[in-house]
């Protein structure tokens, strides 16, 4: 036998980041995000709901009426089921399922939740059914899902995977994770909050702000409330990730960072470009220098210890933010935008009220059932 012999090159970190690929065509954060997503559309959809009566054409008046074809209504509707689209396909992905599949569940979970809405929108007082809403609906779902089919690829290249392998949490605990981080994100945009104050309750529940106290006090319990809740926010990174503490730090920092631009751009959203700092003061400085330093020192505890620390921390936070009075200076009233923001102000609200209660069971989760990654037994490449 002559000519030049072929030589086999064994490869294994190659390998496994295919055998891990091949694991992760099923994705349950995608899921999580889904479901969220359809029930904040659902919730704006019906936000106007100030009572129930009798469908004045029944329940299936979308089919009776003249379609209204509004250009701005459309293109709103089409823009918003992009993502939903997107993560819907995603969700529906699994080992065996062709691609075109999930595409065509996606497209049928979003249109059936938006004729679902449309039916609901026929009962409420000022609200008529529309079914072009509908098709514009189902039209964004379309696009977003064809997006996701073609840039699914990237998330299952050998480099991404073994990313995801080398730094986050194996099986629920990281996909669980990454969802209360985008959570997080999202809480960051609730108005007439304490800077990271999930966990506060007292505006559905009618608390009244109170001018008697002097600004000592509230100042205390604003720097409480955020570096407690900062402080549980990092423990969840590390309980997500599995990279090692430096790593850890520097996710934190870009963390704050990003919450701080979110926080900004919240206020700008809700009471115009003048109002954007607002909720700059002495308290939310100090809670948060206070908060990013014991979480930069905190953040590389072993996962058991930080599961057990964050459900502290968070618990803290949510028992010192509802026990005070609301403070005035931050439910200063302002009615310019807050009617046409009403849901998305409600609904990042609403958000960060229960995001503690999620994170705490991922904590307390954590703590039971022990630490899987540790970062002291990783070395960084």
């Amino acid at each position: 036998m002559s000519g030049p012999i072929p030589i086999i090159v064994h490869n294994p970190a190659r390998i496994e980041a295919e055998r891990v690929a091949r694991a992760m065509r099923s994705m349950p954060a995608a899921r999580y995000v889904f479901v969220v997503l359809l029930l904040i559309e659902s919730y704006v959809s019906l936000n106007t709901l100030a009572g129930w009566r009798h469908p004045p054409q029944g329940w299936l008046a979308m089919f009776t009426t003249p379609p209204e074809l509004k250009p701005g209504d459309i293109l709103i509707n089409f823009i918003g089921y992009v993502p939903i689209g997107l993560f819907g396909v995603l969700a529906f992905i699994a080992p065996r399922r062709p691609m075109w599949l999930a595409l065509l569940l996606s497209i049928a979970a979003c249109t059936m939740q938006s004729m679902a809405t449309e039916a609901l929108e026929s009962m409420t007082p000022n609200v008529r059914s529309n079914i072009a809403d509908v098709f514009s609906n189902a039209a964004g779902a379309m696009v977003g899902g064809l997006a996701a089919i073609v840039t699914v690829s990237l998330v299952w290249s050998g480099r991404i995977v073994e990313l995801r392998r080398r730094h986050l949490a194996h099986g629920w605990q990281g996909d669980i994770g990454l969802a209360l981080i985008a959570l997080w994100a999202f809480a960051m945009l609730a108005p007439r909050t304490l800077l990271f104050g999930v966990g506060d309750a007292r505006f559905f529940l009618g608390v009244p702000a109170r001018a008697d106290l002097p600004p000592a006090f509230f100042l205390g319990i604003e720097v409480a409330v955020s570096a407690l809740a900062l402080l549980g926010f990092a423990l969840l990174l590390r309980l997500t990730f599995s990279s090692s503490t430096a790593r850890l730090r520097s996710m934190l920092l870009l963390a704050v960072f990003a919450s701080l631009a979110i926080r900004t751009s919240g206020f700008g959203i809700f009471w115009g470009a003048s109002s954007a700092f607002n909720w700059l003061n002495a308290g939310a400085l100090l809670g948060m220098a206070v908060g990013t330093l014991l979480g930069l020192v905190l953040i590389g505890l072993p996962q058991r210890v930080a599961g057990i620390v964050a459900a502290m921390a968070l618990s803290l936070s949510v028992l010192v933010v509802n026990a005070s009075p609301p403070n005035p200076a931050v439910w200063f009233d302002k009615h310019l935008r807050w009617q046409r923001m009403a849901p998305l102000a409600v609904s990042s609200r609403t958000t960060a009220m229960l995001w503690p209660v999620a994170a705490l069971g991922l904590a307390l989760a954590a703590v039971a059932l022990g630490a899987a990654n540790d970062p002291s037994q990783r070395r960084d490449p």
